[in-house]
């Protein structure tokens, strides 16, 4: 599937309620975050991240071997490509690893394949991002950045 049509599903998904294969874990607290496309909502996916690391403690390698914890991810990941598009009133386009490489084979060096970038996109300027990166900073203490990884911040660059 392509990468631009997983995110609309996993949104569309996620606004519907309808089911994701495979689960989707924190559905509960995502909702109370109010994701409403705003720039404020990725502070609000911030402030869930943290609570997620300082009450669960996820443990990065265990945590991505349930699916529904990367679909978690995943969406958290479109969204923000979401808020980005509705920020700057121009759209972004998803790529794999694969495609990315494709297009940007200079990548290949500073972007190694793996969880974070298997997702990436690129904005109507031609900007390039890896939204996992600073989702999964944030979330995972033993990657160590956490604490200076904001998804708002990352976000707002590509705005």
């Amino acid at each position: 599937m392509d990468m631009n049509d997983r995110a609309k599903m996993y949104l569309e998904a996620f606004y519907s309620n309808a089911d994701f294969p495979g689960g989707l874990i924190h559905r509960t607290a995502l909702g109370q975050c109010r994701l409403d496309g705003s720039l404020d909502s990725l502070a609000r996916v911030d402030q869930l991240l943290d609570q997620i690391r300082e009450k669960i403690k996820p443990k990065y390698g265990e945590f991505l071997d349930v699916h529904a914890n990367q679909n978690f991810l995943y969406l958290l990941c479109f969204y923000v490509g979401q808020v980005i598009s509705k920020s700057s009133g121009k759209p972004v386009r998803w790529l794999s690893y694969e495609d990315m490489i494709r297009e940007i084979p200079d990548n290949g060096p500073f972007f190694p394949s793996n969880f974070e970038t298997s997702v990436t996109l690129i904005t109507s300027r031609g900007a390039f991002f890896v939204p996992l990166r600073s989702i999964t900073c944030r979330l995972f203490e033993e990657l160590g950045e956490y604490t200076s990884k904001s998804v708002k911040f990352s976000a707002e660059g590509f705005v």
